[in-house]
């Protein structure tokens, strides 16, 4: 236990080193050190290249070469380094380095969501430079919130809590009451959710994920059908030279409230639909090293895709 403690306390004390010294740091040498990280664990760490490289071969299959999988794998790495490096700089550099190299698809789909005075589930997924979404709602002048899980070490919470707060960002941990973010919702604040891991902490039901099914979290769907919610798809692109571009799809089309299994199911399903659409538009910006599929359903995927009136690939 006491090794344990150590090791967390030399964990906690090195990334906040790396915090103070990424920020003062210039722009173009973060970028380079992001983008070099990323290269090198690609190259150097045979077991997460190789996970990402089986991972693409499950969503995709003979649609494409190995050779296109590899340069998909390689440029994932690539982009999380720059975007990992690149986040720890938005507490202090977000105004004025990072804000107006944003570029905003789909605005009018955000406004027209949050003027119905809901609260907005914004759904999301781990591509790009994701943590830049929150930050640019808060600027924008809109209440906001995101819902994370608690790290292993009490003090990165504890920083990451202060980091967001400053730029008007409400935290909710994974783990609070739901009434919380009920509260939130019913109080107009669009919250960010990540819905595209598979997480033995969270309630969450199968469904298709590039023809194959996957584990994904049902609690914000349920939130939104109490409050009557917007939900709506927002991703955030890292892009090479300090550029990002903000993409926010339609609001989805909910014509029944109610909580139902079959509704919650169904609605669930579709923000998944969204987030692989994005993702097959992009492929080398979503975390492919993260094992998507790793919750079976009992019996083979055939069963369980046949039962939704789909086919597995």
């Amino acid at each position: 236990m006491a090794d344990k403690r150590f090791r967390h306390a030399v964990t906690y004390h090195l990334v906040r080193f790396m915090y103070n010294t990424i920020s003062i740091l210039p722009r173009r040498l973060t970028l380079f050190l992001g983008e070099t990280l990323g290269l090198l664990t690609y190259l150097m760490v045979p077991k997460e290249r190789h996970k990402a490289i089986t991972n693409l071969d499950r969503a995709y299959g003979d649609e494409k070469t190995y050779r296109e999988k590899k340069n998909i794998a390689r440029g994932s790495f690539i982009t999380f380094g720059r975007a990992a490096l690149e986040a720890m700089r938005i507490k202090k550099h977000f105004h004025s380095q990072m804000f107006d190299d944003i570029e905003v698809i789909g605005r009018e789909n955000f406004e027209k969501a949050y003027e119905r005075g809901n609260g907005v589930i914004a759904f999301t997924a781990h591509i790009g430079n994701f943590e830049l979404l929150a930050a640019w709602v808060a600027q924008t002048g809109h209440k906001t919130a995101v819902v994370v899980r608690k790290l292993f070490e009490q003090r990165f919470d504890e920083m990451l809590v202060a980091n967001r707060a400053k730029l008007g960002i409400v935290t909710v941990m994974s783990d609070d009451s739901p009434r919380r973010i009920l509260n939130l919702l019913k109080d107009q604040h669009v919250i960010g959710f990540l819905i595209d891991t598979d997480s033995f902490r969270v309630a969450g039901e199968l469904t298709p994920f590039f023809g194959r099914p996957a584990k994904t979290p049902i609690g914000p769907t349920q939130l939104g059908l109490i409050t009557k919610s917007s939900f709506v798809p927002f991703f955030c692109l890292s892009l090479p030279k300090g550029k990002y571009r903000l993409i926010i799809g339609e609001e989805l089309e909910i014509e029944d409230y109610k909580r139902s299994r079959e509704n919650i199911f169904q609605i669930t399903s579709r923000m998944t639909a969204e987030i692989e659409k994005l993702i097959r538009q992009y492929p080398e910006q979503w975390i492919w090293m993260h094992n998507r599929w790793h919750t079976r359903p009992e019996g083979d995927d055939s069963d369980f895709l046949s039962s939704q009136g789909l086919s597995v690939k």
